[in-house]
C-alpha cells in the first residue's frame, strides 16, 4: 500500500526515563513499528485526557528523566496540543511531555515476543472502515500496520458488523510473525476465513465505542 500523505509535520523532541525507554523498545517490536511510532501512538490517547499540573509536580519526584532528547516527527495537530499544554504548566514540553509518555511506558509490562520477524498480512475490509483508518492514521500520524497489530492484539468483535455501504477493498500491511500467526490460530478456532477474522478486530476498535480508535 503506498505511503500516506499525513499532512505538515515538525519536530518534537522529548526526554524519558531509562525504564520507559526501554519499555517503548519491547513495545515497538511488539507491535512492528519504530520507536517514534510507538510514542506516539501513546502519547495519541494520553493527550485526550492530561495529567493535571499537581500529578506533573509528583511525576517529578518519582521519575528521572535521561539527559538527552529523542527527537520524534509529528504532525501539526499533536504538537498544537503539547505547545498549549507546556503554555498552560510553564513546562517546557520535551520535560513534560517526557514525564507524561514515562509513566505510561514505565507501568507497562510488555511482554517479549520472540517471533516479531516482519511478515505480510492481507487485509479485506469494509470501505467506510478503511477509511477511517486511513483518517485516523492521517491525523494522528501514526502507520496503518500498528492500527491493524493493535486491533488484532485485542480480540474480534462478537457480533454481526453493520455496515450503510457493503463495498470491500482490500490492501497489504506488514506485522509481526506472532501477530500472524495470532490470526491463522483464531480463524481456524472460530472457523471463518483471516481476513474476516481481523475486519471484525478492526470494527471492534473502530466502529464500536468500546474501541481505541472510535471517533
Amino acid at each position: 500500500m503506498p505511503k500516506l500523505n499525513r499532512g505538515k509535520t515538525s519536530k518534537l523532541s522529548i526526554r524519558l526515563s531509562t525504564e520507559a525507554n526501554k519499555q517503548i523498545e519491547i513495545a515497538a517490536k511488539n507491535l512492528g513499528i519504530s520507536k517514534s511510532g510507538t510514542i506516539l501512538f501513546g502519547l495519541t490517547k494520553l493527550l485526550k485526557n492530561p495529567p493535571t499540573l499537581s500529578k506533573i509536580e509528583q511525576l517529578k519526584k518519582e521519575i528521572t528523566l535521561e539527559p538527552y532528547n529523542l527527537v520524534l516527527t509529528a504532525n501539526e495537530g499533536l504538537l498544537k496540543k503539547v505547545n498549549e499544554l507546556a503554555e498552560d504548566y510553564e513546562i517546557k514540553k520535551n520535560v513534560l511531555i517526557g514525564y507524561i509518555v514515562s509513566e505510561y511506558f514505565k507501568n507497562m509490562s510488555e511482554p517479549i515476543e520472540e517471533n516479531v520477524k516482519s511478515k505480510q498480512l492481507m487485509v479485506q475490509l469494509n470501505e467506510n472502515l478503511k477509511k477511517k483508518m486511513i483518517e485516523y492514521s492521517k491525523e494522528h500520524y501514526i502507520p496503518l500496520s500498528a492500527l491493524v497489530s493493535y486491533s488484532i492484539l485485542h480480540g474480534p468483535y462478537k457480533g454481526i458488523p453493520k455496515y450503510e455501504e457493503e463495498e470491500t477493498v482490500q490492501f497489504f500491511t506488514n506485522v509481526p510473525g506472532y501477530i500472524w500467526e495470532m490470526v491463522k490460530e483464531h480463524a481456524e478456532k472460530y472457523n471463518i476465513r483471516e481476513h474476516f477474522y481481523t475486519s471484525l478486530c478492526l470494527y471492534k476498535q473502530f466502529m464500536t465505542p468500546e474501541g481505541r480508535f472510535f471517533e
